[in-house]
């Protein structure tokens, strides 16, 4: 059937913080989209387009368990193989309507104990913002729209004066709204610790990953931790047991607002509509 397969290595590569990210652009005939840029956001996928009006997502199974591929550590995935078409899905039944995803998780390997680490750092910013009016010409725009309804114009000559000379900086600010909301240094780093090896008879695999991303706007955090187990062991000629622990650990934070309610999407709608001559404070 229509297969495509990515490796663990091309998405260690990548250094994102969801595995999805560095699926994007990768992937032939998968749309792969972020529901907004919040730290640890959901990320959209439709393979092939969308084939309902209801949940359109594809099936996922992380070695042979369906779970949340989201929460996987980018470093612990040893490839990811995606099946397109309802040949190659038919076999998952009707969950795979959608697609399927498999996830395989990496593995020891016999041989001495092998430790290795990974580690990025990085900035995020606003590619750019909406350019704002000043309040000087806010103020002169909003009496011509007054003026040209036949009512009188709000402010004065001394008011718009004052908007542009800065002198009364609480009773005519100049307020930027934009620079106030995303004052976030979107600082982000994560970290991965990998231990594996073991005999013809036994094979280990752990991995411990942590990340931290400061988002850009102001109270807007991801912090998690992972940790995960694969344990591999023969039995018997005829029989293996195969064992996997995984565990995870998420922290978010998303500023709200006093104004209408809501997270920060209504901050960001607000930011874009306050008047520059209300005072922040």
């Amino acid at each position: 059937g229509a297969t495509v397969q990515v490796k663990g290595d091309e998405i260690a590569k990548m250094n994102t913080t969801n595995p999805l990210q560095a699926m994007q652009g990768q992937t032939p005939g998968v749309s792969i989209a972020s529901t907004s840029g919040q730290p640890g956001a959901d990320m959209k996928v439709s393979i092939r387009g969308l084939g309902t009006v209801g949940n359109s997502a594809p099936l996922y199974l992380i070695d042979g368990v369906g779970g949340d591929i989201s929460t996987l550590n980018p470093a612990d995935i040893e490839s990811m193989s995606i099946l397109k078409d309802a040949a190659s899905a038919a076999i998952y039944g009707s969950k795979a309507a959608n697609g399927v995803i498999l996830i395989t998780t990496k593995r020891g390997k016999s041989g001495k104990p092998t430790i290795a680490y990974s580690g990025s750092f990085g900035w995020q910013k606003a590619t750019s913002m909406i350019d704002r009016v000043s309040s000087a010409d806010a103020a002169i725009l909003y009496n011509r729209a007054l003026e040209s309804d036949g009512k009188s114009p709000r402010f004065t000559e001394e008011d718009i004066q004052l908007f542009r000379n800065g002198a009364d900086p609480y009773g005519h600010p100049n307020t930027d709204w934009q620079n106030l909301a995303f004052q976030g240094n979107g600082f982000m780093h994560k970290h991965n610790v990998n231990l594996s090896g073991g005999t013809d008879n036994v094979k280990y695999m752990t991995s411990i990953g942590y990340q931290h991303q400061n988002g850009i706007m102001v109270n807007s955090n991801r912090e998690q931790f992972n940790f995960r187990m694969n344990l591999d062991v023969r039995m018997t000629d005829k029989l293996d047991l195969k064992a996997n622990m995984a565990y995870i650990h998420n922290d978010y934070d998303d500023p709200t607002n006093s104004y209408v309610g809501g997270g920060s999407d209504q901050i960001i709608r607000q930011v874009n509509r306050i008047a520059p001559w209300i005072p922040y404070k």
